[in-house]
């Protein structure tokens, strides 16, 4: 779409024409390129250009590259057209709109963000900047991708642990355990996943008392009610910038300790302990940093309870009844296919190294975390990936329980203003940069995992 702005053809010509003209044009770099390399190739070995295998597979690459920009450029021109015949156009300024409808979930988009004008240099332009205004639709679209995040984080971690743990009972001598689990996988492997959001949303949270006095306390002054889950909230003081530093520092030291045990566990073949000397860094250092904070300003945190009160709890901190049902329905659903991953994986380590484990006297605890799972990593992580993949995407599906997303307030704005191009291409932007983003780095762990051969 950026492309058709610098390279525009003559209106007056057929659209067949156009879209020829187009692709030509953009192309036409691309095979300059290939011919003044064939044409390289050709003085340097005497081989006629047309007759290299390198230049003919580059000259059928550009070639499909002009196919490519010449039915791109025909799709958008019938997308400007159609739109013009209807009256509407794109216009990405939408984002600087009021929004009008009401955001429950997440940061309020009303309130000004005065954290801006602190920011050196281009504070006061940011603070000033249209979008950023309160009331917004780039400041509810901001939003609703903070509670994307909020449930896509917490979801992938719970996911992989379920997964695991399943995955591994899948596996068990345990007739009980072994049951369970595959029965697990099949009910929630089998079912859609938008049934399984209703079934949690309307047959399982909703059907929980809404009232508070009729709440269910759990340990800890925790309240589980049909509204959601009531809290306790952990609330910063002045004295927490030191207990803050102080773990960070544990934090890098307890890192350098972790490589540096494992290097001489390489080297020496010593028992690494990276996780009791990563712990001792950062358990030591927090503690100093509690300590310097007593002694300063007082406690680096306190406790803000929730309390019942006639119509709602006030205080504490909470999770939506939709945000509990998206997460559950996302950890559930994506968990029974991790498990299936982490099953196969571990089914295809060699039977020899798991007896040749138990002949060296290891456990089974100890043949499972450090022959088997290690192993079988190396295979489950690509799939892995596309199950994280997956967990993004669906996350979208929140709208269907009222779910306040980056997906749910793209839509109310489309339904306000009609910008249904703008405001979807945008979402296919953040989608996609999620998606890039969790890729490179399971790429990076795949990497890491990799046997390292000369």
């Amino acid at each position: 779409m950026f492309v058709v702005l610098f390279v525009r053809p003559d209106p007056s010509l057929p659209r067949p024409v156009q879209s020829l003209i187009f692709g030509a044009a953009v192309a036409l770099p691309f095979v300059a390129v290939v011919l003044i390399s064939g044409l390289r190739a050709q003085g340097r070995t005497g081989i006629p250009f047309f007759r290299n295998v390198v230049f003919l597979r580059d000259f059928v690459q550009a070639v499909f590259l002009f196919v490519i920009f010449v039915v791109a450029f025909t799709l958008a021109a019938n997308l400007f057209d159609n739109l013009a015949a209807s009256g509407l156009s794109i216009n990405f300024g939408v984002i600087e709109r009021k929004f009008g409808t009401e955001v429950t979930e997440g940061p309020d988009p009303r309130q000004p963000l005065e954290f801006l004008a602190a920011i050196p240099v281009v504070g006061q332009s940011l603070a000033q900047a249209t979008v950023l205004q309160p009331d917004t639709v780039f400041r509810a679209l901001l939003v609703g991708f903070i509670n994307t995040l909020r449930v896509v984080a917490l979801s992938l971690v719970a996911t992989t642990v379920l997964g695991v743990l399943v995955g591994i009972g899948l596996l068990s001598v345990n007739w009980l355990v072994r049951t369970v689990s595959a029965a697990y996988v099949e009910i929630f492997r089998n079912t859609p996943l938008l049934v399984q959001l209703f079934f949690i949303y309307g047959g399982v949270i909703k059907a929980l008392p809404s009232r508070p006095r009729e709440a269910m306390e759990l340990p800890g002054s925790i309240f589980v009610t049909g509204r959601g889950l009531y809290y306790p909230a952990v609330i910063a003081t002045d004295a927490a910038d030191i207990f803050f530093l102080s773990l960070l520092l544990g934090v890098i030291l307890g890192v350098g300790l972790w490589r540096w045990r494992l290097r001489l566990n390489e080297r020496t073949g010593k028992p690494a302990y990276a996780v009791r000397y990563f712990l001792l860094a950062v358990l030591g250092l927090g503690g100093v940093g509690l300590a310097l904070s007593l002694l300063g300003n007082g406690m680096p945190f306190v406790l803000d309870m929730p309390q019942v009160g006639n119509f709602n709890f006030i205080g504490g901190a909470s999770f939506s009844a939709e945000y509990l049902a998206l997460f559950l329905g996302l950890t559930l659903y994506t968990s029974a296919f991790v498990a299936d991953i982490v099953r196969a994986g571990i089914q295809s380590v060699a039977k020899g190294q798991i007896e040749a484990a138990h002949a060296l006297g290891l456990s089974n605890v100890q043949t499972l975390s450090k022959i088997i799972l290690p192993q079988a990593l190396r295979l489950a992580v690509p799939p892995l990936t596309n199950q994280y993949l997956n967990l993004t995407k669906n996350s979208s599906l929140g709208i269907a329980i009222g779910f306040t997303d980056i997906y749910n307030v793209a839509t109310i704005t489309y339904n306000q203003t009609g910008q249904s191009v703008a405001l979807f291409a945008i979402l296919m932007v953040v989608y996609l940069s999620l998606s890039l983003l969790i890729s490179l780095v399971m790429n990076l762990f795949n990497s890491r995992l990799q046997f390292k051969t000369r």
